[in-house]
């Protein structure tokens, strides 16, 4: 079924802006976790493109990479990167979760992979989830 709504929506003409948040969506409700973020890579920032689960105000932001251990380590990687619940690493929505705006991030599970086309790296997708165990192996494989 997630393939399935993939496909359908690049071979339908879209907007970029309308495709992304679909994407999404699409991924929210698939993994069942809490947020799902799109991320441009523009020289040494990220840029959020579409977002789910976010407070809107994420879509106006850039990430700056050197500051985000967690972004750094997702595109340094070929494979999606899994951050265990008790990571050391900073989230990079702290704070910024729909419902618990300024409070930072309880234990929980986190994914995110590097996205290219055309062998060049495009952004990254990340993934989170409150509850701490939420993205299993098979769910890591999966994505």
């Amino acid at each position: 079924m997630l393939e399935e709504s993939l496909i359908a929506d690049l071979v339908t003409d879209l907007p970029a802006a309308i495709r992304y948040e679909r994407l999404v969506v699409t991924l929210q409700s698939h993994f069942g976790c809490q947020a799902v973020a799109l991320l441009k890579l523009e020289q040494t920032q990220l840029r959020p493109v579409a977002a789910i689960g976010l407070e809107r105000e994420v879509l106006g932001r850039r990430f700056l990479i050197e500051q985000h251990p967690r972004l750094q380590a997702i595109l340094q990687s070929r494979q999606v990167v899994h951050f265990a619940p008790d990571s050391d690493f900073p989230d990079p929505y702290d704070g910024l979760v729909a419902g618990m705006v300024g409070t930072p991030l309880p234990v929980h599970d986190c994914m995110g992979i590097a996205l290219y086309t055309e062998g060049q790296c495009w952004g990254v997708l990340t993934l989170d989830a409150l509850q701490a165990g939420t993205f299993s192996r098979l769910t890591v494989l999966e994505l």
